[in-house]
């Protein structure tokens, strides 16, 4: 199962709209981890499974989504309510006890990712405003193929090329 992982574009709706005529048919399901700021009823909106973030006043997108697919059980959440900019700890408890496998949030701009009790655990940083050590690549979003015995992740630019030294492979403990 491949999943593309978006957040923080932050009203910028044309990356979006590229991204989707990419990798529409190369993905079996796509996440936005909150701050569109764009309008749920509105393409590209509507092909994402979506959060509020922060920044989406008077949007009805819910704080958080358990999204149940084939053998995955995603938590998506912007992060923002479980302070992610402090510690990833409320982050991770909330995904345990929503029997998470992969638990996706965006929130603090940065990219990154680590599997730990048994969850995935995945920012796929901003597409519009990146922060930190990889925010000279201009934006990012993630791609997980999620297989029953392995994680692989790899992360885009905004050119819609995979960064290669960003590639990462993780083993599924039993």
């Amino acid at each position: 199962m491949k999943i593309l992982v978006v957040s923080d574009n932050h009203r910028e709706e044309e990356i979006l709209t590229e991204i989707v005529q990419k990798f529409d048919d190369k993905v079996d399901l796509m996440i936005h981890c909150g701050d569109s700021e764009l309008a749920p009823d509105k393409e590209p909106m509507s092909d994402f499974e979506v959060v509020k973030g922060n920044n989406d006043y008077g949007l009805s997108y819910p704080n958080e989504l358990v999204v149940n697919d084939c053998q995955e059980r995603l938590y998506v959440t912007h992060g923002h309510l479980q302070r992610v900019n402090f510690s990833l700890t409320p982050l991770m408890l909330t995904g345990q006890e929503k029997g998470a496998s992969i638990v996706c949030y965006g929130h603090t701009h940065q990219l990154g990712v680590v599997y730990d009790h048994q969850m995935l655990i995945i920012n796929p940083g901003s597409i519009s405003f990146p922060r930190g050590e990889y925010a000279k690549l201009g934006g990012t979003f993630a791609i997980i193929d999620a297989q029953p015995e392995w994680f692989i992740v790899d992360y885009y630019n905004r050119q819609m090329k995979a960064v290669s030294n960003l590639h990462c492979e993780f083993s599924r403990q039993k």
